[in-house]
């Protein structure tokens, strides 16, 4: 792979009118779609009063979105979000999966409005979805009546819009929300920014890091600066229903060395919180095109609603490389072996096929074994395409510490590629030689640095063998290693445990 990147709800209520909403002034701080005309949009209207900075205004301005069915006459929520009212008419930021109607789970939107932040909310309207972003994972929904269908003039409580590219690291964040099913009260916490994570397709910050605790309810809620703007949408890391818990343990590495990452092994707490919002900057296409009255259209292709589960048996990750950044084209700046101190990315890159727009993908850093939630991509949506190449990062732009740098690339919940770059060490690198003497044919040479939590990738591809009385230099950093060495059939023929390969070396396989 080195050098060769390519680049309706349906109502079951008659909704007796719609609210008019206005056209109000806000640039746009992503590439991430754009609004379309049809029928010229909504004439100017007023400006409002956004709430302001103390805790309990910014409470009133959030919501609970509640995914409502119809059941004996009175509606009953199978799943809860929270939102971010924006204008006091009615419009609400919130995740898209916390509004999904592509599978016709639900018969309508509710949305709860907060009164006493120490009272649950009051179910009192109906809401439509204005404009969606499955790829983003957001969505801006509309008021459009009370519970039984009637049209209402609203003046609720509302909060500006920020610039999410404005805030740093360290800058103090606050989180809003609603932890959970029905019935709960809204909860409040308050963090730092930890950092930022980009994103292939997404332009700029992809992802805000903070280190204050977001349950998973918390979905969709207000994420807000000091001066009280809405500056991030606080995301989900698990996939799977917004009713369900948040995976807080996976077996996501080898632990017990034995080739495969199964229930046999380990599994690695999650945390059971969410850290990650989306910058407020992506949101703000679709919040333009539901002000103007317009069709939002997303750059990014559609994730099609999946007619079952996902058959992963022709999915593939190949050709996992690492590299120190991005370039605007979405290739590597430099290819390596072994990073230098000081680096502020390490970015992995990787040939993928069999994939479907739509499937549930991870990808875990784990920095000297530890995971590193700042970094890692959890059960995100796939929106590549069926094969091509892709890439993520983990990155600090104070210059990532020492060490070693393993990545673990999981779709529908089984691991398709892992591997480990070292960073920093002053590191040489190195040919190492497998010189095949025996009668057996080496198809598989895996060579993992022996602090590496899981075998790594084939180092010879996928098409490449070491044939009898034949050999092969393989390129790698100097350091100390495990080595595995398997035929065709994916037999063990060999195991070395803390092979010291620090200085050019070769290995004889034999008999």
């Amino acid at each position: 792979m080195r050098g060769r990147f390519v680049g309706g709800i349906q109502w079951s209520v008659f909704l007796a009118a719609l609210l008019v909403l206005v056209s109000l002034a806000c640039n746009a701080g992503s590439d991430g779609g754009r609004a379309t005309d049809e029928g010229g949009g909504a004439p100017p209207g007023p400006t409002f009063e956004p709430v302001g900075q103390a805790t309990t205004d910014l409470a009133k301005a959030t919501v609970q979105i509640q995914a409502l069915v119809l059941e004996g006459g009175s509606w009953g929520a199978i799943w809860t979000g929270s939102g971010s009212v924006i204008d006091p008419r009615g419009l609400i930021v919130t995740n898209a999966h916390v509004v999904d109607d592509r599978y016709g789970d639900y018969d309508n939107l509710g949305v709860a409005i907060t009164g006493r932040t120490d009272e649950p909310p009051s179910l009192s309207f109906l809401a439509e979805i204005v404009a969606v972003d499955y790829s983003l994972d957001l969505a801006v929904i509309r008021i459009v009546s009370d519970l039984n269908g009637n049209a209402v003039s609203l003046q609720l409580s509302a909060i500006a819009v920020g610039d999410s590219d404005s805030i740093e690291i360290g800058d103090q964040l606050r989180i809003l929300g609603y932890p959970g099913i029905g019935g709960e009260t809204i909860t409040f916490t308050e963090g730092a920014v930890s950092g930022f994570t980009q994103e292939r397709n997404v332009a700029g910050r992809a992802w805000i890091k903070t280190d204050a605790t977001i349950a998973g309810g918390n979905s969709g809620g207000m994420g807000v600066d000091d001066a009280g703007l809405l500056i991030g949408v606080p995301t989900r890391a698990s996939a799977g229903t917004v009713q369900g818990d948040i995976v807080d343990c996976r077996p996501v590495v080898d632990t017990n060395r034995d080739g495969s990452v199964d229930e046999q092994d380990t599994c690695v707490p999650i945390g059971g919180f969410i850290n990650g919002l989306r910058p407020i900057n992506l949101a703000r296409p679709l919040i333009d095109a539901a002000r103007s009255g317009q069709q939002y259209v997303s750059d990014a292709p559609p994730i099609a609603e999946p007619s079952g589960g996902f058959d992963i048996s022709d999915t593939e990750f190949t050709s996992l490389e690492f590299a120190d950044g991005v370039t605007e084209d979405d290739q590597p700046t430099g290819l390596w072996y072994a990073l230098p101190e000081g680096v502020t990315r390490v970015c992995a890159f990787w040939d993928y096929g069999g994939m479907l727009d739509g499937m549930t993908w991870s990808a875990y850093w784990f920095v000297n074994e530890e995971l590193d939630e700042n970094g890692s991509i959890l059960s995100n949506l796939w929106a590549g395409g069926a094969s091509g190449n892709w890439w993520v990062c983990i990155r600090d732009d104070a210059g990532l510490s020492d060490g070693l740098y393993e990545l673990v690339l999981e779709v529908e919940g089984e691991i398709m590629v892992t591997d480990s770059v070292f960073v920093g060490g002053d590191r040489t690198t190195i040919d190492f030689t497998i010189v095949n003497n025996s009668s057996q044919t080496v198809c598989f040479v895996q060579l993992s640095p022996s602090e590496a939590q899981n075998w790594g990738q084939d180092e010879l591809g996928t098409e490449e063998v070491i044939d009898a009385a034949d050999q092969r230099a393989i390129t790698i950093a100097g350091g100390v290693y495990d080595m595995r060495l398997s035929d065709c059939d994916a037999n063990t023929l060999i195991e070395e445990y803390d092979l010291d390969l620090s200085e050019a070396t070769s290995y004889t396989v034999s008999d």
